[in-house]
């Protein structure tokens, strides 16, 4: 029987996952390893550790061979928009940069001197969030000197991982629309956009496109894993959203929410939709791994449920997520406040949320009970707002909402939904990633 290995990381932890059918045709997914993606922090700025990263993953793969010497190949997913420099031998220049270090207002305003929003927009479809790979690579290139430094070619999270246990370089398709650099709807890197920013051409090669290529990994890493055998890494979609919406089917009629860190509502299309209204909703178009764009909306997601339940653990408060439901439905407020950006890097969630409250409606909260219900009720705002935006944009009739991803083991979260959206809800696989890896591997 075939078995796959998927190696899916997310911004706080990865895993290793053997994935087989078995007699009837089921998909089983057994975790083998799991750690947490390291950061550094340097000069106040935050880093990939990605030695440890990569020795993390080879662990696992080292793991998973000793549970089933069948796994005949290795996908790789990850979260978007970051990447890592090559100098001219290959070796990486120095550690990734985290999306979580904050970029300056100015790089922002400089980038979109050059090419105004609007035009960009039209271009490639991508909302204008600050940690965006076009924003990253304009700093490090006009502001640390990295070309000077050194620096030869970029890869994405997924690719570079790819590049260190095969030795071959790819810039696969669904990840690199996520940086800002493509145009959607030719579905390649955008000339345009690389002439306007003054961007050396040469920093990336030609886009690999998922199921297209795959490589053996290295006779050094096979005899660092002490393999006899070869074992091959399959270019799955490189970025975890694109692999979790191969986990189900979508028609015309259905779209789908993953709730993850990062909450990503949205249905695919045939060509990308870069009407100027997503421009001020935080509306994108990514690559899909089925000849499809994702027009979707970006909205920080149970980030603010995992941000509330670590600071109150940190002050010493036995609560986990499983309390949350329980908490929330004690409260009866009804109001709401909105989800921006500001979210993504506070430093107490629970103190912004309810300064945010107060802002808003000159009263306080207090009581947990109260600042989660505020919370699930911001959320399912958000997703009602988002979700109206998409079908009139799309022209689309959205009558059911596939629900992916963690997000589905909470049950007031999906009640939450349910109001908001007064629309059917479906449930697809919680390990929405990885079962889309796991599937492109399988179908080979």
């Amino acid at each position: 029987m075939k078995s796959v290995l998927c190696l899916d990381l997310g911004a706080s932890s990865g895993r290793a996952v053997i994935a087989t059918y078995d007699n009837n045709n089921n998909l089983n997914l057994q975790e083998v390893h799991r750690f947490p993606t390291k950061t550094l922090l340097e000069n106040e700025k935050t880093y990939w550790d990605f030695s440890y990263i990569l020795k993390e993953i080879k662990f696992g793969i080292k793991k998973a061979l000793e549970i089933d010497e069948n796994i005949q190949s290795i996908g790789i997913d990850t979260w978007g928009c970051d990447y890592g420099w090559l100098d001219r031998d290959g070796n990486l220049l120095r550690n990734p940069r985290s999306y979580r270090t904050p970029m300056e207002e100015k790089i922002l305003q400089e980038v979109h001197e050059k090419i105004s929003m609007e035009d960009h927009y039209e271009i490639c479809g991508n909302g204008h969030f600050s940690f965006n790979s076009i924003y990253q690579l304009y700093y490090d290139i006009n502001y640390e000197n990295i070309l000077e430094n050194g620096a030869q070619e970029f890869l994405f999270m997924p690719n570079l991982i790819f590049y260190h246990l095969t030795g071959k370089k790819i810039w696969e398709y669904t990840i690199a629309s996520t940086s800002g650099l493509l145009n959607a709807q030719e579905r390649n890197w955008s000339k345009t956009i690389f002439q306007k920013l003054n961007l050396p051409w040469k920093i990336k090669g030609e886009l690999t496109y998922p199921n297209s290529t795959n490589y053996s990994l290295t006779e050094e890493i096979k005899k660092e894993l002490n393999l006899n055998k070869n074992i091959e890494v399959v270019c799955v979609p490189g970025h975890d959203s694109a692999c979790a919406i191969l986990s189900t089917k979508l028609n015309e009629e259905t779209g789908y929410l993953i709730n993850g860190t990062w909450s990503l509502l949205g249905i695919e299309t045939d060509r990308a939709i870069t009407n100027s209204l997503g421009i001020k909703k935080g509306l994108v178009n990514e690559g899909s791994a089925r000849n499809k764009i994702r027009f979707m909306s970006m909205i920080v997601g149970t980030w603010l449920l995992q941000s509330l339940r670590n600071h109150w653990r940190e002050q010493g408060e036995n609560i986990d997520f499983e309390d949350f439901p329980i908490l929330g439905k004690r409260s009866s407020l009804e109001e709401y406040i909105e989800i921006t950006e500001e979210f993504l890097n506070c430093k107490n969630m629970e103190s912004l949320i309810k300064n945010k409250y107060f802002e808003k409606y000159n009263q306080e909260i207090n009581s947990k009970e109260d600042i989660l219900k505020i919370t699930y009720n911001s959320l399912g705002n958000k997703y009602k707002e988002s979700l109206e935006l998409i079908k009139s944009l799309s022209n689309k009739n959205i009558n059911n909402i596939v629900l992916l991803g963690g997000g589905n083991q909470d049950s007031f979260l999906i009640e939450t939904i349910e109001k908001y959206l007064e629309c059917p809800i479906s449930l697809g696989p919680i390990e929405a990633s990885v079962t889309g890896n796991a599937l492109m591997q399988l179908k080979k």
